[in-house]
């Protein structure tokens, strides 16, 4: 998928493509051509793309306005202790900002393949919790939210038109969310699904779901609190705990079972323990998370921690394995 086919869902002409410049080079040339052929503004009322001049001639220059945004999340994660799969740019293959939400989010590319046509993308939101791996490059992920969005949502808006029209909606859902986040009494699994919907880029919900259907059958039942979560998450970071998507393309980690005929079945790793569920006690609703050291010498159950209670309790600060 092109900057062609975003420009074509928004109705806008595309600009040729000057010979003999250097698109690519630095950042995905598919980006570099969607910012030359479209304004500055608000697409399907979530995803604003970073300026640039195209093409872009270093990537210091392309970050030049991000780097605090950058140093405020590498100072946000050190401060609770946890480190990321790949680093922050300036360090090598680090990740790079392209764009954010409408919610303050960040969108970044993974930067770790040589080529950047093959760079992916990472959407966190305003905390830096929840980390999202999405196999898209700029221009798919753009497509998805335009095609996700809500009816009645425009597809583009100046900054101007944003402002007084659907930014009003957007700080309403807002609202409404705080509002759940602030009961005392909010389940594990609403206050999940809650902070993962406030990240509010349409899209991601319907691929996480497509991950899951993919899955489906392949585990036997599952607890519904992971399939709850894993209905809106597709896989990635959440403070801290790298949590698997439900299904992966071959050779990438997803949910599984290490030792095929095993009763462990693994959703994540922290620090490489890997974690999961001993699923031969009892009906998955039953079944509590347990971990696996690194060299496979010992096996902790936490009697009292679901998937949606452990992950919680780490996004509420408590880093305990126990």
């Amino acid at each position: 998928m092109s900057h062609l086919d975003v420009v074509r869902l928004l109705g806008v002409d595309a600009p040729a493509r000057p010979e003999g410049e250097g698109y690519g080079r630095i950042v995905p040339e598919d980006f570099e051509l969607l910012v030359r052929a479209l304004p500055q503004g608000v697409i399907a009322a979530s995803v604003l793309l970073g300026g640039a001049d195209v093409p872009v001639r270093s990537l210091e220059d392309f970050t030049r306005d991000t780097a605090l945004r950058i140093a405020d999340m590498r100072e946000a994660l050190e401060s609770r202790e946890q480190e990321l799969w790949a680093p922050l740019h300036p360090r090598p293959h680090g990740m790079v900002p392209w764009g954010r939400t409408a919610d303050d989010g960040v969108l970044l590319w993974d930067t770790a393949a040589a080529d950047t046509a093959d760079w992916t993308t990472v959407l966190t939101d305003t905390d830096f919790q929840f980390w999202l791996d999405l196999p898209f490059s700029a221009s798919e992920f753009v497509a998805r939210a335009l095609r996700g969005r809500a009816e009645g949502t425009p597809a583009f808006e100046t900054y101007q038109e944003y402002e007084s029209g659907t930014f009003w909606k957007v700080a309403e859902d807002k609202r409404a969310r705080a509002a759940v986040l602030a009961n005392r009494d909010v389940g594990a699994v609403e206050e999940i699904v809650t902070r993962l919907r406030s990240i509010g880029v349409p899209g991601v919900r319907a691929y996480a779901e497509e991950l899951l259907d993919r899955a489906a059958g392949a585990y036997g039942a599952l607890p519904e609190d992971y399939l709850a979560v894993m209905r809106e998450f597709p896989g990635g970071v959440v403070a801290g705990v790298r949590v698997f998507p439900a299904s992966a393309e071959p050779g990438a980690p997803a949910l599984r079972r290490p030792d095929e005929d095993g009763p462990f079945l693994q959703w994540g790793e922290v620090g490489g323990r890997a974690f999961g569920w001993l699923t031969a006690e009892g009906a998955p609703e039953e079944w509590r998370v347990a971990h696996v050291e690194p060299d496979g010498s010992a096996l902790t159950r936490l009697e009292d921690q679901t998937f949606a209670t452990f992950l919680r309790r780490r996004l509420r600060g408590d880093d305990s394995l126990s």
